[in-house]
């Protein structure tokens, strides 16, 4: 028999990466298939039309936003300002509509800005326009060889200090736009002590982004009220009215140019490959690194699909490349205004795109007016709330390698050396897995019975259950002969089996028609207010374990779990407290975290999922990239499980006081015969003593 897999688990939380299954399908044809069920997931999002108000109001806010951020960015990389509007429109709904990820917005982003920069100086606009192309189709290369999986493994020190980074270089930006004057901010510190730079501070313009920014913050607890976009049309509209001198977008270009091959001369063609090859891959880094920021912003939402993702900022590239736009990526900081303004499906990003093409075309006039303040305040409000500064804390009280990697990707990010940040902020990261590495490693090594380990914590209260059974019991007579230890509230039908070495916990209820056999597999452990319904299977693998707190079970099963009708628990197996295991579902040789949902009919095998998720009805979820997909579980459910736990509770309750009137007069009559011997201690009971030889 061939070694089962080993895994490990951290302290209280399950691990659902690294799984080592037997790969059932090309791996070329599982990564199109899971990108093809997450696009038409999403597809099917859109068209229900669930949120399309809150998408319209959202994609009509990114817009405002991206609009003037796309100016300013085509020109700090010395292009001309309709170079911004093209790759924000057409790089926006090409990525929207192909990308791997539903909420993320893309366009110009200031981390390649320094790079285009020198490819204009160099090139000129037709160089950046074919960099696009070699871009595209650099990040075309990595999603086919299916790179984009690695960003699954990217630290979460070195993500969080990426995101603190973008959200201070957003504050150094807009805060200077915010007092309406252009010192920056290392120049207003500096001059703090002198208070004559107050008198530059445009007061009127510090009153409109103030007043966006308490609306907007103020407003955050009622998601569906379009804070963001009422707040600008109100601060416009007063503008405009009392006539204040305030500086606003300005002019805006009114046409596009016809799609078309950018000329770049044959002896420049190299030269060009080897700046936009790495400025392809920055791109593909920044893009995956912000989807995985917008996860994080939004966690019930459906995770991003890293290989689609970058198909599609590929293709988004491409496209813009012919009509002679910029290199475009996800962009954390209109994906942020895009979660914060309530968007929930891609149509958001996509009609902020096509709202950029309107906008030239027939609104150029009225967003000219638009005060500048007004949405530097709006991005003071992102850029604070992408600052993770409690995580550096953490980090630099428990794991202080991680908090210098976080500091790293921070400066990097900062500075404009992104890539040499995130490299330095990656080592860092391996040289702390190396120093610490994986609890319960060891303990695996030495039994590769294992499953998972998890919760390195002793017991107290289940003691002895692990210790071998006698030698002259050998096969399965001395599984079946183990003794069930039950809690008094617990409550077994007489129509359901339990055979073997299992602990039922306090007010656990095994109801009629279900089996729950420690015969093959053992011991068992069902925690308390567990409810195992009708037709439910509870069995195991031989000498295959999960470690709980140092003790080890073949099936361990927590608090407060509903395994509902015909549903099959297939040890080794760990069900975390809180979960829900739905009508016929099956969970076999896996880890499952607490508060998790298990939908009706689906089927989990040899993986590890956290704590939280939720697998959607009639699911297969049998690889790691089938994990990270999950969504989570949301308070409907849990609340949910609640419900069943407390009926299931009342009613083995309910079971007991009908068996105690029913053996009432049994009761009285055993009163009157002679005492009874005091039952066997715990150990005695579940270690039956040394009979004689048995076998099968």
């Amino acid at each position: 028999m061939s070694k089962p897999t080993v895994l490990s688990a951290p302290t209280t939380k399950a691990r659902a990466s690294g799984a080592r299954e037997k790969i059932k399908e090309p791996i070329y044809a599982t990564a199109i298939r899971e990108a093809r069920a997450s696009w038409l997931a999403d597809a099917q999002d859109v068209l229900s039309g669930k949120h399309l108000g809150s998408d319209i109001l959202a994609g009509i806010t990114v817009a405002a936003v991206a609009l003037p951020l796309n100016l300013a960015l085509a020109v700090a990389s010395g292009l001309p300002p309709v170079a911004g509007m093209i790759s924000g429109a057409f790089g926006g709904i090409v990525a929207s509509l192909m990308g791997g990820t539903a909420l993320q917005v893309t366009g110009p982003a200031a981390a390649l800005s320094v790079m285009v920069l020198a490819i204009a100086r160099d090139f000129g606009a037709s160089g950046v326009a074919a960099a696009c192309l070699m871009v595209g189709l650099t990040q075309w290369i990595l999603s086919a060889t299916l790179s984009g999986k690695l960003s699954k493994h990217f630290p979460e020190s070195v993500l969080a200090g990426f995101t603190t980074g973008v959200g201070l270089k957003l504050l150094d930006a807009q805060i200077p736009e915010l007092l309406g004057f252009n010192y920056r901010v290392l120049e207003l510190a500096q001059m703090l002590h002198r208070p004559q730079w107050l008198h530059e501070v445009s007061w009127t313009a510090l009153v409109a982004g103030l007043a966006v920014a308490l609306l907007v913050t103020g407003a955050a607890k009622y998601k569906r009220f379009p804070a963001a976009i009422v707040g600008i049309s109100i601060v416009t509209f007063v503008s405009v009215y009392v006539g204040w001198s305030i500086e606003r977008i300005g002019t805006l270009p009114s046409a596009f140019p016809s799609p078309s091959l950018p000329r770049v001369p044959a002896d420049k063609l190299l030269p060009l490959a080897l700046k936009a090859i790495p400025l392809g891959v920055l791109a593909a880094i920044e893009s995956l690194l912000a989807a995985r920021a917008v996860d994080r912003m939004l966690p019930e939402s459906r995770p991003h699909d890293p290989n689609l993702e970058l198909l599609g900022q590929g293709t988004a590239n491409f496209v813009v490349g012919l009509f002679g736009g910029m290199p475009v990526s996800g962009v954390v900081v209109r994906s942020g205004v895009n979660v914060q303004s309530g968007a929930r499906t891609r149509f958001s990003a996509f009609l902020h795109g096509v709202l950029l093409i309107l906008a030239v075309l027939f609104l150029s006039r009225q967003l000219a007016l638009v005060p500048l303040s007004a949405l530097a305040g709006l991005l003071c409000v992102v850029g604070l709330r992408l600052l993770e500064l409690n995580v550096f804390f953490e980090l630099a009280q428990k794991h202080r390698i991680e908090a210098l990697a976080f500091v790293a990707a921070l400066v990097g990010t900062v500075t404009g050396h992104l890539m040499i940040g995130l490299v330095v902020g990656g080592v860092l990261h391996a040289v702390h897995r190396y120093l610490h590495p994986v609890e319960g490693a060891d303990a695996r090594a030495a039994d590769p019975g294992l499953r998972a380990v998890l919760d390195k914590d002793k017991a107290e209260l289940r003691k002895h259950h692990a210790e071998a059974s006698p030698e002259r019991v050998p096969g399965w007579l001395r599984h079946i002969r183990g003794a069930t230890h039950k809690a008094s509230t617990a409550f077994v039908h007489e129509h359901a089996t339990v055979i073997g070495r299992v602990v039922l916990g306090e007010h656990v209820h095994v109801a009629a028609g279900s089996s729950v056999r420690a015969d093959e597999g053992t011991p068992f452990f069902i925690g308390d207010n567990t409810n195992v319904q009708d037709g439910v299977v509870i069995h195991a693998l031989k000498d295959k374990r999960v470690m709980v707190r140092g003790e080890a079970w073949a099936v361990y099963v927590g608090r407060n779990v509903s395994i509902a009708h015909d549903a099959l628990v297939h040890g080794p197996c760990y069900i975390g407290d809180d979960t829900f295991i739905g009508f016929k579902a099956v969970v076999h040789d896996s880890v499952v975290g607490k508060g998790c949902f298990i939908g009706i009919g689906a089927v989990v095998v040899g993986v590890e999922i956290p704590d939280g998720k939720r697998v959607p009805h009639g699911m297969i979820v049998d690889s790691a990239d089938a994990v990270e997909r999950l969504p989570n579980a949301e308070q409907a459910h849990h609340e949910f499980n609640e419900d069943v736990v407390e009926v299931n509770r009342g009613l083995a309750l309910a079971y007991q006081a009908a068996d105690g009137d029913l053996a009432l007069a049994d009761e009285r009559k055993e009163a009157s015969r002679p005492a009874r011997r005091s039952p066997k201690p715990w150990e005695e009971a579940w270690n039956p003593p040394r009979t004689g030889k048995d076998s099968f």
